[in-house]
């Protein structure tokens, strides 16, 4: 008896990403400041760019069907460019990548002490050397500027030049690094202190005691809050204004992402079983317990990645089980963008013009999904 298999059906995601198999775990993707490309930091120490353009855009594959008036969107039939590898085991694989220029990356040398740019087209070139182990860095990327950290000393240079334009010994070990909305303010977190520097230079404004430790760090639109998502299950908050900090503690897991959404005016997490938020700048602190906001609906899986929409009120959800939705802040209803029981995503980065998401996993593929321009009315 001859068996047949009913044809597998096509989901939102194979039709609208394209995805990539690179080889080894992603820790992080990145878009470029342009949007041209995306650059993938895997944890073999190997860097890869992927282009943003689509040959085929879902926009170019939409049809109506004249009798039933519904949209459809024919799969692709071109094969997908190769990924560009830059060459060797260059980069360390634990410390994050930043923008530099309007094409390029910014990362940090294997060896820990050299900063390197990389070209969306896999060029790599030293830009600094610093005089020891680098503990934290970041980039002014409009102003073609890298900071980076030794220890308790920061310095500012110019991304196509050795010397230093401004150097700084804050006091504290400094293990994070983020720069503002503006490009005015960079923000400096060591363990149980966080110094708030001008960016320009490297000026000391404010010195904050701070408990927590601190994966990533995110600045509100207005620069009056920092959050951090931290490994010991609590969100750090800071009223860099007032400068004063507290905690939001309980969460059931570690908290790897916290955004901020401009458009929606809040403040949203991973680290709990939906994604977590308040309202802005109704924040819980001290006393005060904050205007909470629930977006998506609650499941028995632990939400490990969040990212918000740059453009929209809306945020891209991953789950443990691999499980990707996209929802609006403040509302309980989702799309999913790709179905569960995959590898656990590991990084999630939007666009600036909000058009195409990355999303990187722990079996090493890379993803752009890029959504048709009538999808979010």
């Amino acid at each position: 008896m001859t068996q047949h298999k009913p044809p597998q059906a096509v989901s939102l995601f194979d039709l609208i990403a394209r995805s990539w198999t690179l080889g080894a775990e992603v820790r992080q993707v990145l878009f470029n400041a342009n949007g041209s490309a995306v650059a993938a930091l895997l944890a073999d120490r190997t860097l890869a760019f992927v282009p943003t353009e689509d040959s085929e855009p879902p926009d170019k594959r939409m049809r109506m069907e004249l009798e039933t008036g519904r949209t459809m969107i024919r799969a692709r039939e071109k094969a997908l460019p190769t990924p560009i590898l830059a060459e060797g085991t260059i980069a360390d694989q634990d410390a994050p990548m930043c923008r530099l220029g309007d094409q390029g990356f910014a990362f940090l040398h294997r060896t820990g002490s050299e900063i390197w740019k990389a070209t969306a087209r896999g060029l790599t070139l030293r830009q600094t050397a610093a005089e020891g182990p680098v503990t934290a860095f970041t980039t002014l990327p409009t102003q073609n500027q890298i900071v980076f950290a030794l220890g308790e000393r920061v310095t500012l240079v110019p991304a196509d030049a050795s010397d230093a334009s401004h150097t700084a010994g804050l006091g504290h070990e400094v293990r994070r690094m983020a720069v503002s909305a503006d490009g005015q303010m960079l923000a400096c977190w060591g363990p149980g202190h966080l110094s708030i520097l001008a960016a320009d230079s490297l000026e000391r404004l404010a010195q904050i005691e701070c408990d927590g430790e601190v994966n990533t760090l995110s600045w509100s639109q207005d620069n009056r809050w920092l959050a951090a998502g931290c490994g010991n299950k609590c969100v750090l908050l800071v009223d860099v204004p007032a400068g004063q900090s507290d905690r939001i503690v309980d969460y059931p897991a570690p908290v790897s992402d916290v955004a901020i959404s401009a458009s929606a005016q809040a403040l949203i997490s991973s680290g709990a079983f939906r994604v977590v938020g308040w309202r802005l700048p109704d924040l819980p602190f001290g006393d005060h317990e904050g205007t909470p906001v629930e977006s998506g609906k609650p499941g028995l899986t632990i939400v490990d990645h969040v990212a918000a929409h740059p453009k929209r009120d809306l945020c891209a959800v991953a789950y443990a089980n691999g499980l990707v939705t996209i929802c609006q802040i403040g509302r309980r209803d989702e799309l999913m963008l790709r179905e569960g029981g995959g590898k656990p995503v590991t990084s999630m980065a939007w666009s600036d013009d909000g058009a195409h998401l990355a999303i990187g996993q722990a079996d090493g593929t890379v993803s752009i999904a890029t959504f048709p321009k009538n999808m979010f009315k």
